[in-house]
């Protein structure tokens, strides 16, 4: 693909996604009353505003969106910021175990031979995240249920704001008067999800041995140096999927080794937020900035704690990998389990 039409291509996908959290914040005001019965139906309690973000994340086979959902339900005042905090908290946990369930479903349709091989990298993602993760939305959760920090409550500048407005509301306003306001919410959805999946088509074709013999000069051996470059990439592209995308090929040829990967997907696994932050910034909600800057900060620390005890914390990611890809059904259990888990958050919490 061209330069130029990955550049447009790009380009159309961050517009779509602004309008997408656009329209998905007109939306929800609108649809308050009507969603009100339905979110404190879901929504009972902190554990099963943690369930939700992680189904809907599963639902839209998307992180960033179910986050989206969760500040607009903020936004709208159908939950609180704690349970803004858990719902974004549980699709980073979905969001975890989407390329487990993709690489399964590859696997039953025949499009892979090997269940082992399917779900592999996808398992290695998953330790990952939920190893900095549950720790660091434990942190969290104690932090801004506990503690006011306003001072984490601030907004996009002045002039960002401004100029969303004068590029988006023509567009919103008329999306709104021709579409009902459920017809306005699902199609905001629609028009996140698509954004992002252009957004990794635009750079898909990237090949991996062009990517590491012109930007990967340097070996991964440092701990450091793969959590910058998983980071950085992360941070730059705003999508996880892109960044992890890039380095599986290679990891599949034995470019680089698991202990090498792993602080990588640890530093594209910390700078994913950036979407989220992005998502509180275009909806304007600064309550829903602070529930994100807590889980940013908790999984900062969480991150670097693990860096830092890197052998003990790696030890301990091999004995799971290798237990759960001894036997086809140690896996197959393990995925009932995670789609189990977050069903019985929110129906028994």
């Amino acid at each position: 693909m061209a330069k130029t039409r990955r550049l447009l291509i790009a380009s159309l996908s961050i517009f779509a996604f602004i309008f997408g959290l656009q329209l998905l914040g007109e939306s929800t005001d609108a649809l308050a009353q009507l969603l009100e019965g339905l979110v404190e139906t879901l929504v009972t309690g902190e554990l099963s505003a943690l369930g939700t973000g992680w189904m809907l994340a599963y639902i839209v086979l998307n992180g960033a969106t179910s986050a989206a959902i969760g500040i607009a339900f903020l936004e709208a005042g159908l939950i609180d910021a704690v349970n803004t905090f858990m719902m974004v908290s549980g699709s980073r946990l979905g969001a975890a175990f989407i390329v487990v369930f993709i690489g399964l479903l590859e696997y039953m349709r025949g499009q892979s031979d090997d269940l082992k091989d399917s779900c592999s990298i996808g398992i290695l993602q998953f330790l990952t995240t939920y190893i900095v993760y549950v720790p660091a939305i434990i942190l969290g959760y104690l932090l801004i249920s506990n503690f006011e920090m306003r001072f984490l409550e601030v907004q996009g500048p002045q002039w960002l704001t401004y100029g969303l407005d004068v590029i988006f509301r023509p567009l919103v306003d008329l999306f709104a008067s021709l579409l009902s306001p459920a017809m306005l919410f699902l199609s905001s959805i629609v028009i996140i999800v698509l954004s992002l999946q252009l957004f990794d088509k635009a750079f898909q074709d990237i090949s991996g041995e062009k990517f590491r013999s012109k930007y990967l000069r340097f070996k991964f051996g440092n701990k450091w140096v793969s959590f910058a470059l998983g980071a950085l990439i992360t941070l730059l592209t705003t999508s996880v999927a892109l960044s992890v995308g890039i380095i599986v090929p290679l990891y599949n040829r034995g470019y680089f080794k698991r202990r090498e990967i792993i602080p990588y997907l640890m530093g594209a696994n910390l700078t994913t937020m950036i979407s989220s932050i992005m998502a509180a910034i275009i909806i304007g909600s600064p309550e829903g900035m602070k529930a994100v800057l807590v889980l940013t900060v908790t999984v900062t620390v969480t991150t670097i704690i693990a860096l830092i005890f890197y052998d003990k914390i790696y030890s301990l990611l091999q004995k799971f990998f290798d237990k759960l890809m001894m036997e086809d059904r140690y896996l197959i259990i393990f995925v009932i389990m995670l789609l189990v888990v977050p069903l019985l958050l929110i129906f028994l919490f």
